[in-house]
């Protein structure tokens, strides 16, 4: 078996989370694998590349470094051997970059050595050509380059997968790439590598302290619980990693002291693998030795958090100082990672000196700043993750240490563009949220302060700025869904053939900007109001376009207000048709806070909502104001966001095409009996019973552009396991379509889908997106509007306004106004009921609320004379 100095090194990524792999007694690559794979003729060439190789090893071994790369770099040059020029290359890209920290001779001779083998035509397999490919890799993402990393690592896992058997358990390859989607926090695609790494060595200690620090970033308590065991029945706990992982998530749960303990035992542990790495078969590299600098001062900053926490001062600082000192000593080797420790050490002091009230002739700040400024110098145009969550940090702290208000506004704003650029870079939807949940609290600041800043300036630029940033925070799923991306499996990443391409899809088109809304609403908002609404601890924010003109209002919401909405929303989910006077005084005290002044007298009788938070779950049309319904003033519709209603805006003048509904029923032989003569009223395009079976609508849905699903539908408390039903047959076919199913389609021809079923605007709330419902899946296939229930479904009810929306409809009017009509028809009808929204409340509309078709004789009189029909 050839083992190798390089193999063992190259699978430390930069600053990796895990120990490398090592062997009984550590020996240079070059001297065994010259050695195993011996020299073919035996030539005076061949004796003097053994000659040499030989010395090259003794100088290695003397730590002599020059002289060993003065004979490797002879025998690069003169051997007439391709497989000693080869090997000569990697060695020198080893001594370069991992003991004489040289990363940019380290990468020239390493690529050097990844082309000599690609052009060989010998058609020999070499074993450098993979160790090659990862050192690089290494390299590159020392330097915080991430792109030129990836492509090496994606070219190395090709390598790897089409040829297992060769290198068989040498699969750092996955741990390296575990660790790069770790940094990118790419976390789903982390877990994916490091589940296939447990399966082929469960007792890995690196592996599994690496899974550790992965389940306690993403709140997997069933994970952390099941790798702490199996860590505890490890003999070999190497340099105790785990032991800082457990801290954190001490520190995260305020549990101080307990942290303290893991923090310390992980230092004690460490040093003493340090101390004894030959009883462990261990050699230090140069840059391994560097390194162990950030172990440290990363520790000690965790631990001045936690002295902070205990509300002791003086060992906070002490322990922000150790950590500073600690990483000056790192910096003599000024790796990204290493930059970016020590900008969060400094911020971290100045927070220490701004809480203190402490005047000190360090700028700490001005100093993270300048190593921030040092690393883009390296990175500049590359897709780097770790550096804008820098920038992020950098200049929110910046504006929040500046006294200066234009400095202030500079900084925060600055602070929000790397915000809006980072969000939304993930490859899963998982990894998305959870980078916009960690940085609400950051957002919020932003919103409050500009919103503040209008308050005091009237500037209108920065009203645009509160609309611009509350938009954009919403339905962030929904805006990748409308570029053309899902969830991506590490599989698919690695088939995916050019991956620049799939990253520049994910960055492009970006979020919308303050221009870009001024210039939409302008152009597509004439008679029509948007309002958006932002929850945050100190009140309300209410932000939109009222008659033709932006506007911003604050409230601060009563004491008992989440009370008041959840309780109406619980009656509403249990759909109780027996409500009394107290529920209807309920909806007047909402409406009565919801509606902004401006909207109370404006001439626009459109309006569409853009709730978040609690709201999401209360249909605004049942609300009241002292004039009655929210329905009886405005035509009503719903954006999951601003962006998103963006994406699938028609252009003005584009021709309507002829209406094609089909309408299923599956049920209505079985125990919906009236939604068969629902789809009669409007449609002779008709599945039902039997025929309405899963396969005949997915082959009918291609020729048509209105859809309308008179079903049931299974909602859960995870969106994956919600349904749409379809004609059950004998049991043995499938007759069902998941969230995930419809989400994945592409179903951007149709301008309507109608969800005629319990509870399909209803589900999980999830920050940063809004209500994962079926409802929301059908806009994740690109569907411009689709209407759906908030609670249960009252059969007869629901065929009548259902009819009536879609006679207006074809006569050319709104969706909103169709709907709006469809329901004052109702009430007109049905009197009694008019007072309990429970029957006629559940319908509501998202998306484009645009009409279908052309406007008809009769809804141009209608609009154009001073009376109806």
């Amino acid at each position: 078996m050839i083992v190798t100095l390089t193999y063992f090194l190259s699978i430390r990524l930069g600053i990796l989370e895990m120990p490398p792999l090592n062997f009984k007694k550590m020996k240079f690559f070059i001297f065994l694998t010259f050695c195993c794979f011996l020299f073919t003729s035996v030539n005076a060439q061949d004796y003097d590349d053994t000659t040499l190789e030989k010395k090259a090893f003794t100088a290695f071994n003397n730590k002599e470094y020059d002289t060993s790369i003065l004979y490797f770099k002879l025998i690069e040059k003169h051997s007439k051997s391709i497989q000693n020029k080869i090997y000569s290359q990697h060695a020198l890209g080893h001594i370069y970059g991992k003991e004489k920290l040289d990363l940019q001779q380290g990468i020239y001779w390493l690529k050097k050595n990844i082309n000599t083998i690609e052009e060989d035509t010998s058609r020999t397999k070499h074993f450098t050509y993979l160790l090659s490919l990862q050192l690089v890799s290494n390299y590159f993402q020392y330097l915080g380059k991430s792109d030129s990393a990836e492509f090496f690592l994606k070219k190395g896992c090709h390598i790897y997968t089409n040829n297992i058997e060769k290198y068989k358990k040498n699969y750092s390859i996955l741990n390296i790439f575990n660790t790069f989607f770790y940094r990118r926090k790419e976390y789903n695609l982390s877990k994916e590598i490091l589940n296939t790494l447990i399966e082929k060595d469960v007792k890995n200690y690196s592996i599994l302290s690496n899974y550790l620090s992965l389940c306690i970033q993403i709140n997997d308590t069933v994970g952390i619980k099941n790798t702490v065991e199996k860590i505890n029945h490890l003999d070999n706990i190497r340099d105790g990693i785990h032991f800082f992982y457990l801290g954190e998530l001490a520190l995260n749960g305020n549990e101080f002291d307990k942290a303290i303990l893991y923090f310390n035992s992980f230092i004690k542990q460490y040093n003493f693998f340090f101390q004894n790495a030959q009883k462990f078969d261990f050699v230090y590299s140069t840059d391994e030795l560097k390194t162990r600098h950030y172990y440290i001062a990363r520790t000690y900053l965790q631990m001045s958090q936690c002295y902070r926490g205990l509300q002791n001062d003086n060992k906070w600082l002490e322990y922000l100082l150790k950590a500073k000192k600690e990483i000056q000593k790192g910096l003599t080797f000024p790796i990204q990672d290493m930059n970016v420790m020590a900008s969060e050490i400094y911020r971290a002091l100045d927070i220490y000196h701004h809480e203190h009230e402490i005047l000190t002739s360090i700028n700490y700040i001005d100093s993270a700043q300048q190593l921030i400024e040092d690393q883009l110098l390296v990175h500049q145009k590359d897709t780097n993750q770790v550096l804008l969550n820098q920038l992020i940090l950098q200049n929110f702290y910046k504006a929040e240490f500046s006294g200066n208000i234009k400095e202030q506004e500079k900084y925060y704003w600055q602070s929000y563009l790397m915000l809006k650029e980072f969000v939304g870079n993930q490859y899963n939807d998982d990894d998305q949220l959870y980078q916009f949940k960690n940085l609400k609290d950051i957002q919020n600041q932003l919103v409050i302060f500009f919103t503040r800043l209008y308050r005091q300036s009237d500037d209108k630029e920065d009203l645009y700025k509160v609309l611009e940033i509350i938009e954009n925070s919403k339905s962030n799923i929904l805006y990748k869904r409308s570029q053309g991306l899902e969830n991506l499996t590490f599989e698919q990443y690695i088939n995916t053939p050019n991956i620049d391409s799939l990253r520049n899809k994910i960055n492009s088109p970006p979020l919308l900007s303050s221009l870009e809304i001024k210039k939409y609403f302008k152009e597509y908002y004439d008679g029509k109001s948007f309002v958006s609404y932002y929850p945050i601890n100190e009140g309300l924010i209410m932000v939109g376009y009222i008659d033709g003109d932006f506007f911003l209002e604050t409230k601060c919401v009563p004491d008992d207000w989440n009370s008041l909405i959840k309780s109406v929303h619980k009656e509403l989910s249990e759909s109780n048709l027996f409500i009394d006077r107290s529920f209807n005084h309920q909806l007047l005290e909402i409406g009565e806070f919801l509606v902004p002044e401006k909207l109370k007298n404006a001439k626009d009788k459109r309006v569409v909502f853009s709730p978040s938070g609690n709201l999401t779950f209360i249909p605004f049309e049942i609300l009241k104001t002292k004039k009655g319904y929210y329905l009886e003033q405005w035509a009503i519709s719903y954006s999951f966001s601003l962006h998103h209603e963006y994406s699938i805006q028609r252009p003005i003048d584009e021709d309507y095409a002829p209406i094609e509904i089909l309408g299923v029923a599956p049920y209505n032989k079985i125990n919906l009996p009236f939604s068969l003569d629902e789809l009669k009223t409007f449609t002779d395009n008709i599945l039902s019973d039997k025929e309405a079976s899963m396969e005949n609508t997915l082959n009918k849905i291609y020729d048509i552009n209105i859809l309308h699903l008179a079903t049931h539908t299974t909602i859960s408390k995870t969106a994956k396991d919600s349904n749409i039903e379809f004609y059950p047959g004998d049991g043995t076919q499938k007759h069902s379509l998941s969230f995930n199913e419809v989400a994945n389609k592409n179903l951007s021809h149709l301008q309507l889908v109608s969800l005629s079923s319990c509870h399909s605007a209803d589900g999980p709330y999830i920050d940063g997106e809004g209500i994962l419902s079926l409802q929301r899946a059908f806009a994740y296939a690109s569907v411009h509007s689709i209407l759906a229930s908030k609670w249960d479904v009252n059969d007869e009810v629901s065929s009548i306004i259902m009819a009536s929306f879609y006679d207006y409809i074809k006569q050319g009017w709104e969706k909103d106004i169709a709907l709006q009509k469809a329901k004052k028809d109702f009430w007109s009808d049905n009197p009694s009921l008019k007072i309990n929204p429970i029957y006629w409340g559940n319908i509501v509309l998202f998306g484009d609320s645009d009409p279908i078709s052309s406007a008809s004789l009769q809804k141009t009189l209608i609009e154009y004379l001073p009376f109806e029909f």
